[in-house]
């Protein structure tokens, strides 16, 4: 027993109730005495060690539960359909589920919703997953996101009055999880074969995501992509062709495969274009079909021009700016060419016109003073070599919070970046600067964007280079680091 927990709990109280609260102290597994008062402040007991029989009974009973909690974490953790029965009884909460896998299925499972037997046949659902398959606590990706499959899961459920066969018949064929999901869902919904990238209707929960799983029931029945409610007004050509897109593309990217295929362009201006804003909205979408158009028109313009060129044309014509005209003074200025059209251009002044705005970004014209706070995700440090010899680098991702710094990097690696400094302010994205120190001095690597969903959705380096499988490992170990995701366009 510690002789300093002993000779300062509870003076005044009798010999034999101090060595009793001395030996309760250290039965909580608590050596010194601020751990213990540390301990009580937590568990909402009073933080004292002049402590009667009562209260130390009371306080080991709570230290029992606290055990018997944590043998409950790991138990859960090994027996997924344990913690399916724990989870509905309501006897495990989301911080019971310390593994990050188990965690998001608790949080999402634990909030009463719906019938008594809604719920029970909910429950039977995810415990054929647990029995069958190895995917219900893992997560999907699909474009620039990834979700949780038990999101998947329950948008399966709430069709269950949809389903097409009964579930104790279904038996996946692989032990690749994301094919386990997409068997299921077949199974429950489809008679007709259904691209792989639909599946990420089921796990997303935004506007959108409804509208989709309409679209994957009407396209698992037989019918025509065409008769979905899609964003944009789809072809027939347009619906053969987004049934040929990637099964990693989000189903906006392969929308957009679909429509650039349906107009006579091919895979390689595609991946280009879905690299882009275009591979995640079509707002605007009469104007941008112009902008596809006249790339489809101009083959032998390079594809590596079609990221900075997007970029231009969506600043000149929709990207209102916010200003700083005098220290604290914002003023709201309109895009500076509203009724920009295609009609007319040709290849060769249009990438004069963006070199241009480059060298205008370059030299920080329109930007201002504006600065914005950090996105709150941290940067990232990692050494190589040996240290103090030539072999040693030092890689650094940093965050750039002004515009200044927007045009030093886009000056420094001669691209648009600079043109990013009204989404940063706004909160859309963040973007960062990688760059690695050697015994030859400091050299610039790449600039990354991180969207407001924690994903990187670009990577570039000078010139709008790509990155190398070097920058692509330091980039994956920030992101492992940070609890980010990499769009599969970066690499």
């Amino acid at each position: 027993m510690s002789k300093k927990v002993h000779k300062v709990v509870g003076k005044k109280a009798p010999a034999a109730l101090r060595l009793r609260v001395a030996e309760h102290i250290e039965s909580l597994g608590h050596h010194r005495v601020d751990e213990y008062l540390g301990w009580c402040r937590g568990h909402g007991f009073e933080p004292s060690t002049d402590k009667g029989w009562a209260q130390i009974a009371t306080e080991a009973r709570a230290h029992a539960q606290d055990l018997e909690r944590r043998r409950l974490r790991e138990r859960v953790s090994r027996d997924p359909r344990r913690l399916i029965e724990l989870v509905f009884s309501g006897e495990l909460r989301a911080d019971d589920a310390r593994a990050s896998e188990w965690h998001a299925v608790v949080e999402r499972l634990q909030a009463p919703s719906g019938s008594d037997a809604g719920r029970h046949s909910l429950k039977q659902l995810l415990q054929k997953v647990a029995e069958e398959a190895d995917f219900l606590g893992e997560s999907a990706t699909f474009g620039d996101h990834a979700y949780p499959y038990v999101d998947g899961l329950i948008a399966l459920h709430k069709r269950r009055s949809q389903w097409i066969r009964p579930l104790e018949d279904w038996r996946p064929a692989s032990h690749n999880r994301g094919k386990q999901f997409s068997s299921l869902a077949r199974h429950l919904l489809a008679r007709y074969p259904v691209p792989v990238f639909m599946d990420a209707a089921w796990l997303r929960n935004d506007a959108d995501a409804d509208r989709f799983r309409d679209w994957f029931v009407l396209i698992g029945s037989g019918e025509s992509a065409r008769h979905g409610r899609a964003p944009i007004a789809v072809t027939k050509r347009m619906a053969h062709a987004f049934l040929q897109a990637p099964a990693h593309y989000s189903i906006e990217a392969a929308l957009r495969w679909g429509q650039v295929h349906a107009l006579g362009g091919d895979a390689r201006l595609t991946e280009a274009l879905v690299a882009t804003q275009l591979g995640r909205t079509f707002e605007h979408d009469d104007f941008w079909v112009t902008v596809i158009r006249f790339f489809i028109a101009n083959p032998l313009l390079d594809r590596c021009h079609v990221g900075p060129i997007v970029d231009y044309l969506q600043h000149q014509r929709f990207e209102a700016r916010v200003v700083f005209v005098a220290p604290g003074v914002r003023e709201r200025q309109q895009p500076p060419q509203p009724n920009l059209s295609m009609h007319g251009r040709t290849a060769d002044a249009l990438l004069r016109q963006v070199e241009r705005w480059h060298a205008d970004l370059g030299r920080g014209r329109g930007a201002g003073r504006m600065e914005w706070e950090t996105s709150g995700i941290a940067g990232f440090e990692l050494e190589t070599g040996t240290r103090g010899r030539k072999s040693g680098k030092v890689w650094r991702i940093r965050e750039l919070l002004t515009a200044a710094e927007l045009t030093a990097e886009g000056r420094a690696m001669r691209h648009c970046v600079a043109s990013y400094a009204g989404s940063c302010a706004s909160g859309r994205c963040s973007i960062w600067a990688m760059e690695v120190e050697s015994h030859d001095g400091l050299e610039k690597r790449q600039t990354i964007e991180v969207n407001r969903q924690r994903v990187i959705v670009q990577c570039r380096g000078r010139f709008n280079a790509l990155p190398t499988p070097q920058d692509i490992e330091v980039l994956r170990r920030w992101a492992t680091a940070e609890r980010l995701m990499i769009s599969g366009h970066v690499d």
